[in-house]
């Protein structure tokens, strides 16, 4: 299995195009590098390729990957995608792959991300042939046919259900199956991946998944609760906006910093510390043997 983190950044990117923040300055000088917004490709041949979330920045992120370019007059390598969350960081890109021609993608999510975000014009022709939008049931192997065609001759998606809540657009309230994390299973190498990179608090179920995978893809999107109030970017704290900050008591470090596999902090917000390796939180995250996504990063399982 292929992995490439096509985007590590939150919405908006990094620098945010309305933000003067340290971080934003810090990438608009090159101190620091330009982040897009959180998604990943994933394969199981290098030839064909699926999607984990579609940021509004797919189109800049196709062409920064050869892989995911036509080969052809027209087309696409890319046959569908996982989709985590109706957050319009996680699903915006869909608007850019409209120019489909004839080519159709398999989308999965859960029922309700689905319901919530095709009830928006923009998404809703991805609920009408040739595409589909299945959703899927949490604990449950996914089909494995995707049109006709399977995900990977080795390749599992298991569904799993975390604490969520809906997106600002759709009340921002907590409710069943409002975020997903997706476990993929090579069954020719044994490698697992967790692709969790929105959650609000991580419960013992979850931390079961990302204890048995050899890669786990996590919610990086703030290290405090109120470090948007007290860089004076915003009043909302990161519980209020559905992610569990990664320091702290009751973090997300704390929680899995005694792990031994690879725990990968993504979906990083332009405000995060993290992003400033000459930080402390930044040192945090190394000490306790975890890091800290970057575009274009690689693994394969």
């Amino acid at each position: 299995m292929i992995v490439r983190i096509l985007g590590s950044a939150a919405g908006g990117g990094v620098p945010q195009w309305n933000c003067a923040c340290s971080n934003c300055r810090a990438a608009r000088m090159g101190v620091q590098p330009f982040r897009l917004q959180s998604s990943f490709a994933l394969s199981d041949d290098g030839e064909r390729w699926y999607l984990v979330n579609v940021s509004p920045d797919v189109a800049a992120q196709i062409e920064a990957f050869p892989p995911l370019q036509p080969r052809g007059l027209r087309g696409t390598p890319i046959l569908g995608a996982l989709i985590t969350d109706a957050n319009v960081d996680h699903l915006g890109g869909l608007m850019v792959l409209r120019q489909q021609g004839e080519h159709h993608f398999v989308l999965r999510s859960s029922q309700l991300v689905r319901s919530i975000a095709t009830s928006q014009p923009a998404f809703a022709p991805f609920t009408e042939p040739p595409h589909r939008w299945q959703a899927v049931e949490p604990d449950v192997p996914c089909p494995s046919v995707w049109d006709g065609d399977s995900i990977g001759s080795a390749l599992e998606v298991v569904a799993h259900s975390v604490r969520g809540l809906t997106p600002g657009y759709a009340g921002r309230r907590e409710a069943p199956d409002a975020a997903l994390a997706f476990e993929v299973i090579d069954h020719r190498t044994g490698g697992r991946a967790l692709f969790a990179p929105i959650f609000a608090a991580l419960h013992d179920r979850l931390y079961e998944r990302i204890a048995g995978v050899d890669v786990a893809f996590l919610d990086g999107s703030f290290f405090s609760d109120d470090e948007m109030r007290a860089l004076g970017l915003g009043e909302k704290s990161a519980r209020h906006l559905g992610h569990q900050p990664v320091g702290g008591d009751g973090g997300t470090l704390a929680a899995i910093g005694t792990l031994d596999n690879r725990r990968i902090f993504v979906h990083l917000n332009n405000s995060n510390p993290m992003l400033d390796p000459d930080s402390a939180a930044a040192r945090a995250v190394a000490e306790a043997g975890a890091e800290i996504a970057y575009d274009g990063m690689e693994f394969v399982l």
